[in-house]
């Protein structure tokens, strides 16, 4: 698939948050996999309806605040690249049986470029599930968590990589410490704090003016 060129910077509405904002921790398990956690900070005034819509609709062109760019391009303003829906569901529509393709680069920074085609086994209120597999095993699993609380949405995300399949882990475990070095485990962790963060600055507004308009 196409490999995108990092495109400008766009306009911040508010801070980003520092990985000091969330808990995090970042772990190598016994079998060689490799497990990172977040609790992120509560969202406030987002509501777990708002994420799923926007996650559903990340594809799309929209107009805000005098612009108009690919959805998924707010979301982070300085590392998203690129997104897109390789797959949809029988029915045409997004949600769980979907295959995304996600362009991202930590820190503007061409050494931490992530250019994969995820699963999307789960998509719904409760959170968003992005799986990898190779020889039918899961070497990459990526868990978002949603849970309403009074002033808006807990988020939390564990991410694990590697395989435990005694016949598939060493090579697995092998390439993940290739491919996903401690420096860019902790580049990853920053940007999945700011980007969930990034939701208060933006995702209220947008969702007001376009949730609207029915899931193409």
């Amino acid at each position: 698939m196409k490999k995108r060129p990092l495109p400008p910077s766009r306009e911040l509405f508010g801070p980003l948050r520092d990985v000091d904002s969330a808990k995090t921790s970042l772990k190598e398990l016994p079998d060689g996999r490799f497990r990172a956690t977040i609790s992120h900070a509560v969202l406030q005034g987002v509501t777990p309806e708002m994420i799923v819509w926007f996650l559903k609709n990340m594809h799309r062109e929209m107009e805000f605040r005098g612009q108009r760019m690919l959805a998924y391009l707010w979301w982070h303003p300085l590392d998203h690249v690129h997104f897109e829906v390789v797959q949809r569901r029988p029915d045409g529509t997004i949600g769980p049986g979907c295959r995304f393709h996600i362009q991202e680069m930590f820190g503007r920074d061409a050494r931490y470029r992530v250019d994969e085609v995820v699963d999307i086994p789960r998509l719904d209120l409760g959170g968003l599930t992005l799986e990898q597999r190779s020889l039918g095993q899961v070497i990459f699993r990526l868990d978002h968590t949603f849970t309403p609380v009074e002033d808006g949405t807990q988020y939390d995300s564990v991410m694990v990589v590697g395989s435990a399949t005694w016949w598939l882990k060493g090579i697995a475990n092998q390439v993940r410490r290739r491919k996903f070095p401690e420096d860019k485990q902790r580049r990853w962790l920053r940007h999945n704090v700011e980007e969930v963060g990034y939701f208060e600055h933006f995702l209220p507004e947008l969702y007001r003016l376009h949730s609207g308009f029915a899931e193409p």
